[in-house]
Formats: structure tokens, C-alpha cells, sequence
């Protein structure tokens, strides 16, 4: 099992984080890092930032341990963002359920003065994906998760959209954080040896 630095503070660098201590479930310092830094610097280049997370479940014909599949997958819904203006970063964690089934948790955050709501980003996800699967355009693969609903179906926010100038826009911040920390958690990341795990955009400098 992977060596992890882990931490059970309900804030990280001054942000808040979840907490799982009836669980005993940490999280892992360098997926939160790997968040704030890329937070950062998107937030250098814009003045408002839209964040948000979804989900992307690895098809079951697929066999795939090093993540090619993803790799491609985040390759091609990058570029369609980029196409777009939105100027993405992201991070993605590659976990494994307890079913056995690979998914990836995805945080994803946009220039927030071209956008304020999730949909076309989801759209976006949804058009690679149906094109890698063969799909029609505008059919559910069942594979991208919006996150718009809790494990029991209620419906839940996703979505924040981040102003360090306002005080709305920094308590969206520390909600966008807080809700981002749950990729760090340190269960359901047993990745076999030499798989990765973490996915991250590039530090623009």
C-alpha cells in the first residue's frame, strides 16, 4: 500500500476540509496541495473562477490498469474546454469502489467570466465520452456523474463560483475547497503498483 501524509484537521493551508474521524478516514496532504495549488493559479489569471466536481466511471469492456483509456478521455475533454475560452485546471484521482469498479472523481475549475453553471461542461464530458464509446451525439452513456445528487438521490449543489474580491466569492472558495477535499480521501485508492493515481493540469507559469 502506497505511503500516504495524511491529515484528520478540519482545514488545510486555511481552508476547510472534510472530516471523517468516526470513519478513521484521512486525507492525503498531496492531493490537497495538488487542489490549492492549481486553485491558485487559475485564480491568478481570472478574476472569478467557476469550480466543480463530477464523476467518470471507466466503462466495463475497457481493461485498462495504467489509465490509457483516461488519460485519452481527459486529453480530448480538455482540449474541447480549451476550445471554448474556459481556460480549465483540474485534478483527478483514480479510485476503486468496493464492488471493484475503477472511477475517477474530477474537480474541475473555468474561467468564471464565461461561465456560471455546470451544464456545458457536463455536456462537454458527456460528448467525448459518447465519442470514445461509439455513442450517438446526446445519449447517456451512464458514465459521467454530475454530482447534482447525494448517494440517496436528494439533489445537491454542485458548483461554486469563486470571487476573492467579494465576500460571497470567498466563502464560495472555501466551500469550492471543502468540497474538492473529498478526492483526497485515503480509502478506495488501492491502485496496483506502477498505476497512477492522481491527474493534475499543468502549473501555467
Amino acid at each position: 500500500m502506497k505511503k500516504r501524509n495524511v491529515t484528520h484537521e478540519n482545514q488545510f493551508n486555511g481552508m476547510p476540509v472534510l472530516q471523517y474521524t468516526k470513519q478513521e478516514i484521512g486525507l492525503d496532504t498531496n492531493i490537497l496541495q495538488c487542489i490549492d495549488d492549481r486553485m491558485e493559479d487559475i485564480l491568478s489569471r481570472h478574476s472569478k473562477v467557476f469550480a466543480m466536481r463530477f464523476d467518470v466511471r471507466k466503462p466495463d469492456s475497457i481493461e485498462d490498469e495504467k489509465n490509457e483509456w483516461f488519460s485519452q478521455y481527459q486529453a480530448h475533454f480538455i482540449k474541447k474546454e480549451k476550445r471554448a475560452g474556459y481556460d480549465p485546471a483540474y485534478v483527478a484521482v483514480r479510485e476503486v469502489s468496493e464492488n471493484g469498479k475503477v472511477h475517477y472523481h474530477e474537480y474541475l475549475m473555468v474561467n468564471g467570466n464565461k461561465t456560471e453553471n455546470i451544464y456545458k461542461h457536463i455536456e462537454n464530458a458527456n460528448s467525448v465520452m459518447n465519442t470514445m464509446q461509439g455513442l450517438n451525439p446526446g445519449e447517456h452513456s451512464g458514465l459521467i456523474d454530475d454530482c447534482t445528487h447525494d448517494r440517496n438521490g436528494n439533489p445537491q449543489v454542485n458548483g461554486e463560483m469563486i470571487n476573492p474580491k467579494t465576500w460571497e466569492g470567498q466563502c464560495a472558495q472555501q466551500a469550492s475547497f471543502r468540497h474538492a477535499s473529498y478526492l483526497a480521501k485515503d480509502v478506495q485508492k488501492d491502485t496496483p503498483k506502477g498505476t497512477r493515481e492522481l491527474f493534475a493540469s499543468q502549473i501555467k507559469k
